[in-house]
Order: structure tokens, then C-alpha cells, then sequence
């Protein structure tokens, strides 16, 4: 016979012995010593929170046969028999595989049965998102007038998939994440009643790697109890985990700071070679980065850290500004995603590493304000100076300094940099400024690669979309327009305007095509519009 699993050997059996969830515990405690119990409760919340849990726990309430207030007893006959799973009385259904109205025509079908042993007969519904609409409306009726014997526990961990009309007909109770604390004190009293030795950091690694979740945390306890030594060592978990060390994944950030790319990809390689994995390496750099990020915030003390690691990230966290950091996260945070689906293992890593060392192309220098020109040694005539004095009275802007310019980080100005911006120069440099675009937006970027220039009006640029819908998106966002406008200023040294608007060759080849004939001759003849030629074009 299979071992029984440490997240079903210590289920907790009393709503006391749930972690966390202080809210619910509370409301459901009293709601029985009053007599308030609702006829159906919707649980939501992420996996391994304790849903299911306190649905069970629950229905030994509700049902428990001790004349106390503290209810459940788990002495009486209904509570044993729920607890060794023999109660017919409490029905569990995952709904992810009886989706249909079938399903729920058969359990409307039952409810009307009264129990055989206790009082109620609980229905835990698991995964309730998972119903179709239709089974949902049949499930309507029920669940707002269901028998008076009957109590429905429905479990979920997408609430949103739900309809309103079954959430009106509920009492919600949402599940939250576990606290880091919270996962560590449980795991630690497992490991006691296990006569377990755990390292504290080995336990502080797991709970973290559980993300809230108590069950995972269980479960990789469990599944690190197999290496049969008696002690659990924090080189133990990161081996099961895939993980890096502090002290690596400090030296990555170290060599951040410090702009050394070569000795950063060289520590990235290395812990890859001595079977790191590359997400989890990822996530881990995420994490630190946004212990730095907290530190700088002057929110230090949400952190679980010893004196030593925070006084050693406190000195590193000098050696970023808050932008640095926060665009680190970002980088590292996508390669995560990246790594998903990656042709190489560490690639999106080593990309999100170099990028994180350049500088930002966001941030322009100003060019120092341009001298006036040398003052001639004769006087103005009167004639002329009055008329000046006139004009600057007249209209107090034009006695303002110019506004400050953007000066481009290339050694060679884009032609059209200096005088009137031309069609032609941004044609030449459209490029580059593509990628200025990518290190802010790399949706944006794959979507101009597709624009041409198709005029110049003063300041103002005039650019063509292939898809109607893209030139509105540019448009209409100002985010979107503003990350264009940046890259220009930044690669033409002088501030544009921007105006999105359909290509005028896709405005024709959409008008041609959408005529009567064109439209016959496509559709009937299998025809193709290759060219369109203006009249009198030769």
C-alpha cells in the first residue's frame, strides 16, 4: 500500500487547525453557534489554500452529534465517518469531468433524497468554473431554494468564470495566499511529528518556493523525506528545485551593478552547467531584485531576512537607483516567461542580462542652450530698436529661452538632423528609430516595422499603417504615440508630432478591391491584384 501524503496525513481536522484564513474561520464558527448556517457557500481562492479543507470541515459541523459549542468534535459517529471517508451523507463532485446539464439534472435530481445518517447532506462541488452555461442555469433553481436538508459547498479557483446570477445566490468567501510565516510554522510542526531534521533555510526555501500555496509546501516536503538521510539540507532542496544559491545569484547582481557582462554571463552558464534551471534561476533574480527594490523603498522589514543578507543587500542596493532596478525586474521577469518556450535553454537570460547593463535610450542629454551671437560694437539705430521692443511687449513668448533638444547617442547625425525633417532622412533612419522603440515596447517595435513615412508638415509626421486598426491603436493611446515621438526626437535631434493615419497604398489597394467587378473577378476567376496604376501612367 502506497504512503499516505503529508497534506492528507495532516489535513487540518477543526477549523482551528486551518493556517491563515482567519476571516472565514471566524465567520463560519459563528454562523454554527448561532444557527445562521447558509443554505450554499462559493469558496474561492488559489490551489492549496484550504478550500476543499474547510468545505469538509464544514459539513462535520454542521452534522457533528456533541452537544458542545466547538463544533466539530471528531468523536462522535457522523465526524469519524467523514473522517475515514465512509459518509454517504457528504457528496464531493469534480465538476471539470461532469460538465454537462446531464450531470446536474441527476444531482437536482437527488437532492430531493433526505440523508441516511446526518442531519445534512453536504454537496461539495470542486472546480465549479469548469460547468457549462447550460448547466449552470439548471443548476439555478436549486441552488437559490434547494430542500431544507441540503447545503451546497462550491470550490473555485477562477471565480471569475462564474456567472452572477449563481454568485448572487451564495455567501462568497475568498481564500487568500499563505503568508510566508504561515507556511514556514506548519512545515516545521510536520517536521517535528516526522522526527524530521530540516535546516531553517531549507524550510525558508521550500515555503518559498510553494508561493502561498500550503499544499505544494507539503508535498515537497514529502517528496524530499524520500532522500532517506533523516535531515533535509538547504543543497538538498536546490538540487530537487533546480535552484541557485544566495551567494550566485548575489554575485549575478553584483556583476549587474557593476556593468561586467562577461563575468555575468559567465555565472549564468555556470549555474545552468551545475544543473540550475534556468526559470527558477530567473525567478530568483526576480526575487532579489525586488528585495533591493524594497530596500531603496525604505520597505525593508516586509522581508524575511537575516541580519546578515540584509545588511549585504543593503550595499548593493546602493549601487542601483531605483529606475535601474526596476527595469532589471522587468527584463528578468520576461525572460522568465521567455524561457517557456526558448530554442535555447538560457538565451532569453543572457538577453535580459546585457540589456539590463546598457543604458536606458530614454534618457536624452539636453544640449546646452545655444550662445547668443556676439553683440556688434555699433549701437542699434533707434528705428530699428523700437519696433523690437514693440514686438516683445506685444507677445511676451518670444523674449523665452527656446526649449532644450534632445541630442541622439549616435557618433554621426542621421541626415535631416539638422533644418527641415524630409520624407527621404526618415526613410534612412527608420531603423534606428525602430530601435529605439524595442527596449520599451517590443509589441509596438514589431508593429512599426510595417509603417512608412508618408510626409512632413512643419513638426508634424506623418506616418502609414498597413491595418486601419493599428494606425487607431497608435492614435488613440497616448503611451503609444509618445514612445514614437521619443525615438524620432532622440535619432533627428529635434522634437516631432506624430500622426497616425491608413497607407495610402492600402487605402487604394482597399478601395480597388472592395470594387463590384475587382470583387467578381478575385472571387469567380480565382483573380490576383498585383499593381494598381493611376490614370495617364504610362
Amino acid at each position: 500500500m502506497p504512503a499516505q501524503a503529508l497534506y492528507l496525513k495532516y489535513r487540518p481536522r477543526t477549523f482551528d487547525e486551518i493556517e491563515g484564513q482567519e476571516h472565514i474561520r471566524t465567520t463560519l464558527k459563528n454562523a454554527i453557534a448561532l444557527g445562521r448556517v447558509a443554505h450554499a457557500y462559493l469558496f474561492a481562492g488559489p490551489r492549496g489554500t484550504g478550500k476543499t479543507t474547510t468545505a469538509r470541515i464544514l459539513a462535520k459541523a454542521v452534522n457533528c452529534l456533541s452537544e458542545n459549542a466547538d463544533k466539530p468534535c471528531n468523536a462522535c459517529a457522523v465526524c469519524q465517518a467523514i473522517n475515514e471517508e465512509r459518509m454517504l451523507d457528504l457528496i464531493e463532485i469534480d465538476a471539470a469531468s461532469n460538465t454537462s446539464v446531464e450531470d446536474v439534472r441527476d444531482l437536482r435530481d437527488k437532492v430531493d433524497f433526505r440523508p441516511g445518517e446526518a442531519k445534512y447532506k453536504v454537496y461539495i462541488v470542486d472546480e465549479i468554473h469548469m460547468l457549462s452555461t447550460a448547466a449552470f442555469n439548471a443548476l439555478l433553481k436549486t441552488l437559490e431554494e434547494p430542500p431544507p436538508h441540503v447545503i451546497f459547498v462550491l470550490a473555485t479557483t477562477d471565480p471569475q468564470k462564474i456567472p452572477a446570477t449563481v454568485i448572487s445566490r451564495v455567501q462568497r468567501f475568498d481564500f487568500r495566499r499563505l503568508t510566508l510565516k504561515e507556511i514556514i510554522t506548519r512545515l516545521n510542526e510536520i517536521a517535528a511529528k516526522e522526527n524530521l531534521q530540516v535546516e531553517p533555510a531549507a524550510i525558508e526555501a521550500i515555503a518559498r518556493q510553494a508561493t502561498g500555496a500550503m499544499r505544494d509546501a507539503e508535498s515537497l516536503l514529502d517528496q524530499l523525506m524520500s532522500c532517506g538521510s533523516g535531515e533535509i539540507t538547504l543543497t538538498q532542496v536546490q538540487g530537487v528545485l533546480g535552484a541557485a544559491s544566495q551567494q550566485i545569484v548575489g554575485d549575478l547582481v553584483a556583476r549587474l551593478a557593476e556593468k561586467d557582462v562577461a563575468q555575468g554571463l559567465a555565472i549564468i552558464a555556470n549555474a545552468v552547467d551545475n544543473g540550475a534551471d534556468p526559470r527558477q534561476l530567473a525567478r530568483e533574480i526576480v526575487e532579489y531584485l525586488r528585495g533591493l527594490l524594497l530596500l531603496k523603498a525604505g520597505s525593508g522589514d516586509a522581508l524575511t531576512l537575516t541580519a546578515e543578507t540584509q545588511t549585504e543587500m543593503t550595499q548593493r542596493a546602493g549601487q542601483f537607483s531605483a529606475d535601474q532596478v526596476v527595469r532589471a525586474i522587468r527584463l528578468f521577469n520576461q525572460a522568465a516567461f521567455e524561457l517557456r518556450s526558448s530554442a535555447h535553454p538560457t538565451l532569453p537570460l543572457e538577453i535580459a542580462l546585457v540589456e539590463a547593463t546598457l543604458e536606458e535610450a530614454s534618457a536624452p542629454r539636453a544640449i546646452a542652450p545655444v550662445a547668443p551671437p556676439p553683440q556688434s560694437s555699433k549701437p542699434p539705430s533707434r528705428a530699428a530698436t523700437a519696433p523690437q521692443a514693440s514686438t516683445a511687449a506685444s507677445n511676451p513668448v518670444s523674449s523665452a529661452p527656446p526649449p532644450n533638444i534632445v541630442e541622439s547617442v549616435d557618433s554621426e547625425p542621421t541626415a535631416g538632423a539638422v533644418g527641415g525633417l524630409t520624407v527621404d532622412a526618415l526613410h534612412e533612419g527608420w531603423d534606428r528609430v525602430l530601435a529605439r522603440v524595442r527596449p520599451y515596447n517590443k509589441t509596438a517595435e514589431a508593429l512599426l516595422r510595417d509603417v512608412e513615412p508618408i510626409k512632413v508638415e512643419g513638426d508634424l509626421v506623418y506616418l502609414g499603417f498597413h491595418y486601419q486598426t493599428h494606425a487607431d491603436r497608435f492614435e488613440k493611446q497616448a503611451n503609444g504615440k509618445a514612445v514614437i515621438e521619443k525615438a524620432l526626437a532622440e535619432v533627428f535631434r529635434q522634437k516631432c508630432r506624430v500622426k497616425c493615419v491608413l497607407s495610402p497604398k492600402k487605402a487604394k489597394l482597399k478601395a480597388v478591391a472592395e470594387d463590384p467587378v475587382i470583387r467578381a473577378a478575385v472571387s469567380q476567376l480565382g483573380a490576383q491584384i498585383t499593381e494598381i496604376h493611376s490614370e495617364g501612367a504610362a
